[in-house]
């Protein structure tokens, strides 16, 4: 039960208002408010109380950070990553995560973005949220559940995309597959680097249908999303309380992928460059 922001592109002062509405809708979520009283879930309220993380990517670098602190108790990494937005020069990606946890440890291990590579040169960092049957998940893979026992659900889920990955699966068919588990919904956000000078960013949105069918499930799972000519952004719902404006829902099934061209890659040899190495 996680909110994930998405923002892309070159506009540093909206992308700052958008992550601070964002982060307030974390600390008092009306939508998480009426869920959990609808479920009758004990012990919280409206707050989003575990780890947050956040990927942002610019044309020089490309940052994570990992927190298990809410970032209300965390002014340093808060401010840290505002700073960071500040002082961008060109374009930028930014993906973040704000996490309430319904299983297993809490550690900034297991907070999001998680990073895997594969076996055939795919490096990949994901977000997630909603709920799936993990174990179900790795039955389908023919993993042993007893070896994740300390680890979150999202690990198996990154595993099993990766597997499908090794298997030459279209990124779209890998990034999809765990959907087969699914409890609830599965929104996601993934960034690629596929080792053939693509990096790649995917947005996608999905909720059972009998999600869809109650009010307050449906307004505090989906997605929502706006073009402007400096800066595209996806956020959950929540965020609209903070801050108005005219916003699309994504449909259901809506897979987004853009193109991450701003990264700047250089390839030398030491030869070429003049240089010796004395062994």
């Amino acid at each position: 039960m996680c909110r994930i922001l998405f923002l892309k592109w070159t506009n540093k002062k909206k992308a700052l208002d958008y992550i601070d509405a964002f982060y307030k809708a974390w600390f008092d979520d009306p939508h998480l408010c009426n869920v959990i009283k609808s479920l009758n879930i004990k012990n919280i309220k409206n707050q989003h109380l575990h780890w947050w993380g956040y990927l942002l990517v610019t044309k020089d670098n490309i940052n994570t950070y990992l927190s298990w602190e809410a970032f209300f108790n965390d002014e340093f990494g808060f401010e840290n990553l505002k700073n960071q937005i500040y002082n961008i020069s060109w374009e930028f990606l930014l993906m973040s995560e704000l996490r309430l946890t319904d299983e297993w440890h809490i550690s900034s291990i297991n907070s999001h973005p998680f990073f895997f590579s594969t076996y055939n040169w795919y490096e990949w960092w994901f977000f997630y949220n909603w709920l799936l049957d993990h174990e179900k998940l790795a039955l389908l893979d023919w993993f042993d559940y007893k070896n994740f026992v300390r680890k979150n659900g999202t690990t198996i889920i990154c595993h099993s995309i990766s597997k499908e990955l090794e298997k030459w699966s279209t990124v779209k068919e890998s990034l999809l597959k765990p959907v087969k588990a699914v409890k609830s919904g599965y929104n996601i956000m993934c960034f690629l680097n596929d080792n053939n000078w693509n990096f790649k960013a995917y947005i996608n949105a999905y909720c059972k249908e009998k999600i869809l069918e109650n009010l307050n499930h449906m307004e505090y799972s989906k997605l929502i999303k706006k073009y402007d000519d400096d800066l595209f952004f996806v956020w959950s719902n929540a965020i609209w309380v903070y801050k108005k404006d005219n916003y699309i829902v994504m449909e259901n099934w809506e897979f987004l992928e853009f193109d991450i061209n701003f990264i700047n890659e250089y390839y030398f040899n030491w030869y070429d460059e003049g240089m010796e190495m004395n062994i």
